[in-house]
């Protein structure tokens, strides 16, 4: 049984940590919420991205890779 934690803990995550886990800087990331690549929600000052978004796109990338 691994002792490893999910990779995603959290319900919504901030633009830095999701630019830190596709190895990306925070302007990308800003690019793809503005282009509509990743959707994700504000409240009042602050951009959140939630998990399945996450998931959502990588799994779109994956498959636009092939």
């Amino acid at each position: 049984m691994s002792s490893a934690a999910p990779p995603f803990t959290k319900r919504y995550y901030r633009v830095d940590e999701v630019a830190h886990y596709f190895s990306v800087s925070d302007r990308t990331i800003y690019r793809l919420i503005d282009t509509g690549d990743i959707k994700a929600i504000r409240l009042r000052d602050c951009i959140r991205v939630s998990a399945e978004e996450i998931r959502a796109f990588e799994e779109r990338e994956i498959v636009d890779a092939y």
